[in-house]
């Protein structure tokens, strides 16, 4: 969400960057304890403090020892980077304050290590442990202290979409104001209006003078797609000059990060693929494996290929209902069961991203009759074929597996809010969730 350039009537274009998440949000300004120019040289001390702790308590060294000052160093871009990637995380909607700081420090930790053993550079694992110890310390200690919710009170323009925006943000302090004449002691918080509503005179004027006044003021859209993630195309023209047309060049780099990323997964997971497939065999007649058609990159139809978790059976794909997977389904087999929960069975979809058809993280690809039934009662479904369809998505990890229209309606919003915001930060924060999802059993049923 950015703060708006004003214009009667109307919204503007050039946003300020805010902070949004359920459990960690911020309009308008932000505290000194969610600044990272504040933030970062705080930690860096904390953490050689800490550091010098342990070398003084565990370590028979000297602190003026190579090893005692290569931890030294390696410590300081580890933790930086991981703060960096945790404020990263905490931009995207529906991160709290505590769920992304120990996964933040995964692949710094990850990349330090494969450069000290890389270049066999000598250090003290006290020191190392020590520094990142500290550093998740310190950023757990203040995201205790930051506020849960904006301390600056919300106030919102009536008309429009305000009234569905107010149950979206009803955990934060809001009020809605009642006449023009009271935006007049609005400089304590931030105001939200619908700027695409037809608001009287009166109230532009009072939008405009608290705008000149220094408060921050936001158009009810944006603020709505950073509260729930997601990003509704009403009309054409919200489309017509490109808004959610994703980075080309990010999507370049994607490429090549799921076609090595594909390769690797395969090969470390060559033998449980195996052993699932075999359970399968033994668990229900038929093949471990099935081919299923589906809708991808740009509207083209491709297979699927996925571990079976059904009774085996001649299946019709231009069938609407047959083409549904509703919650316990009684064709799922009972290993088919688990591993839908576990998602394992989307796992054998690595060879279609190795071969192109699909992504590691995108818009989920349906069944072609789903697809011809969505397209047809859903207005611009068939923008999500923008961007190759992905093993898991921003829809999954939020929404799960549905099927009915107004659902799928919801996913669609979900699917739009990736696409307009593809990154490699958001890629990797779907992929967390995703583990998360997995390990917890919560995949489809």
């Amino acid at each position: 969400m950015r703060q708006m350039d004003m214009q009667p009537g109307g919204g503007g274009s050039a946003y300020s960057e805010v902070l949004a998440g359920r459990g960690h949000s911020a309009i308008g300004r932000r505290t000194l304890l969610e600044r990272y120019t504040f933030i970062l040289p705080l930690m860096v001390l904390f953490v050689l403090a800490g550091q010098t702790l342990v070398a003084l308590t565990m370590l028979s060294v000297p602190l003026g020892h190579r090893d005692v000052i290569n931890g030294y160093i390696a410590a300081v871009p580890v933790n930086v980077l991981a703060a960096l990637i945790l404020r990263e995380f905490r931009r995207t909607p529906g991160t709290s304050r505590f769920a992304f700081i120990l996964p933040s420090f995964a692949l710094p930790v990850l990349a330090m290590l494969a450069v000290l053993v890389g270049l066999r550079i000598p250090y003290s694992n006290y020191m190392l442990v020590g520094g990142v110890g500290s550093a998740l310390a310190f950023l757990y200690l203040i995201s205790a202290f930051q506020r849960p919710t904006s301390g600056r009170r919300i106030y919102l323009v009536p008309g429009g979409e305000i009234a569905q925006l107010q149950e979206d943000m009803g955990w934060l302090n809001v009020e809605v104001l009642r006449s023009p004449a009271d935006l007049a002691r609005c400089g304590d918080g931030a105001v939200v209006a619908d700027l695409r509503h037809e608001l009287s005179s009166e109230w532009e004027r009072g939008i405009a003078r608290a705008t000149i006044n220094g408060v921050p003021v936001y158009n009810a859209k944006q603020v709505r797609e950073s509260l729930t993630g997601r990003v509704q195309i009403e009309s054409l023209s919200e489309n017509s000059f490109g808004a959610l047309i994703p980075s080309l060049s990010y999507l370049l780099v994607k490429r090549v990060i799921d076609l090595v990323g594909a390769l690797v997964l395969l090969a470390v997971l060559a033998i449980p693929l195996v052993a699932i497939a075999l359970v399968i065999r033994a668990d229900s007649p038929g093949p471990a494996l099935y081919r299923h058609r589906r809708v991808g990159y740009r509207g083209r139809p491709f297979d699927t290929i996925k571990f079976r978790t059904m009774h085996a059976r001649v299946q019709d794909d231009e069938d609407l209902e047959s083409q549904k997977t509703l919650d316990n389904d009684p064709r799922v087999t009972a290993v088919g069961r688990t591993l839908r929960k576990m998602r394992l069975d989307e796992l054998p979809q690595l060879i279609n991203v190795v071969r192109g058809e699909m992504s590691l993280i995108g818009p989920r690809p349906e069944a072609q009759a789903l697809s011809r039934w969505y397209d047809e009662h859903l207005d611009f479904y068939d923008y999500r074929h923008i961007v190759r369809p992905g093993i898991t998505g921003w829809a999954q990890v939020n929404q799960g597996h549905v099927t009915e229209l107004d659902d799928v309606y919801i996913k669609l919003q979900y699917d739009f809010y990736y696409i307009k915001n593809v990154s490699a930060w958001l890629d990797l924060l779907i992929a967390l969730r995703t583990l998360g999802v997995m390990i917890n059993f919560r995949g489809a049923k």
